[in-house]
């Protein structure tokens, strides 16, 4: 069986032309781990909000970015994800060296920020927003085709979208549309795990059946910590090379073998409660240990750890199941000894979700 959504000429023109950006927000949830789906209403963040509550939201909703809508100006000012947040956090830490710090047991981030910007209140997000510098607001309309969407993602190289709904002169928000959804949307489509397809068969999508290896996608540098580095240090890193992870690595006579990854969304953990803000002293694999642990439990013992692994021969449309089934962001790519050969992203695939 093949799904008759696929041009004749084996690409996902009418797959993607076929849904709108509207449609696609409000359709069932078409990534299998649902421990993380988004949630049911659209979310945008009230600009006076503090810099922890923004975190809490994100964090409470499972999402890694939201709009951040000002009501003296009538409209969105930006987008706070997890990037921004990682900027404000070494905008203090990085001026204010860590024995700087008189520490009381019970502080949390926002106390510290308070003692190192030496201000009586905490730092509203609207200050905070786009404050990284990457991922800015990008709208497209509920009636906008997806591929049409998707060709915007690539021009702005940004990770998701504002959906806005047209109505009298004027639109409103209607949520938010990530490159994660459209990849589960593909998979849903193409994936021979979705059930649309014979899992005997090639997948009806013609540059889903290539390897990483043949489109090019092996190889790609890779930054890198070592386990003993702190998660300070691989924030600063990810911050300073403008990426969204890095490799935990063993290094070896053979090559880098992978142990673990750091992303930018694990700062949740470090605002989610008291005395968080310590973590950011952990050793790398020891906090991608507890984190893999903690997420795990969440997951309701679901496979959902912070790295996940593809080799050279693996299909890209089998790369983009485990990044839909995972939620995952990336995928890093080894050898059959773990060896780390490159990285392959969601930002990586989407062009070629366009051939």
């Amino acid at each position: 069986m093949t799904d008759s959504s696929v041009s004749p000429d084996g690409t996902l023109t009418a797959v993607l032309s076929a849904i709108t950006c509207g449609a696609l927000i409000s359709s069932p949830d078409y990534a299998p781990n649902k421990s993380a789906s988004r949630p049911k209403h659209p979310l945008c963040l009230d600009s006076e909000l503090s810099v922890t509550e923004g975190c809490e939201a994100l964090a409470a909703n499972k999402i890694t970015s939201a709009p951040v809508y000002d009501a003296s100006k009538g409209g969105f000012i930006g987008m706070l994800d997890y990037r921004d947040l990682v900027a404000f956090v070494l905008s203090v830490l990085h001026k204010v060296p860590k024995e700087a710090f008189v520490a009381e047991a019970t502080m949390d981030v926002s106390d510290i920020v308070k003692r190192a910007l030496m201000k009586k209140s905490e730092v509203p997000i609207k200050l905070v927003s786009n404050l990284s510098h990457l991922n800015p607001l990008v709208p497209v309309r509920t009636d906008t085709p997806v591929r049409d969407a998707i060709e915007e993602f690539v021009k702005h190289k940004v990770h998701r979208a504002v959906v806005l709904q047209p109505e009298n002169n004027t639109a409103h928000f209607a949520g938010i549309l990530s490159q994660s959804t459209i990849a589960a949307y593909v998979a849903s489509k193409v994936g021979k795990l979705a059930g649309t397809v014979d899992p005997k068969q090639p997948s009806p999508w013609k540059t889903g059946n290539k390897t990483l290896e043949q489109l090019g996608l092996v190889g790609k540098e890779v930054v890198s910590i070592v386990p003993d580095d702190t998660v300070l240090d691989a924030l600063h890193i990810m911050y300073e090379r403008k990426i969204s992870s890095v490799a935990i690595v063993e290094k070896s006579d053979v090559g880098n073998t992978l142990a673990g990854s750091i992303s930018m969304t694990d700062i949740k953990a470090i605002f989610s409660s008291k005395r968080g803000w310590r973590r950011l002293y952990d050793k790398s694999f020891d906090f991608f240990t507890s984190m893999r642990f903690e997420q795990g439990l969440e997951a309701g013992g679901d496979d959902r750890a912070p790295s996940f692994t593809v080799h050279p021969t693996t299909t890209l449309i089998a790369t983009i199941e485990k990044m839909a089934a995972t939620r995952g962001h990336r995928v890093w790519l080894v050898d059959a000894h773990n060896v780390l050969l490159g990285v392959v992203s969601l930002s990586d695939i989407l062009p070629l979700l366009l051939t």
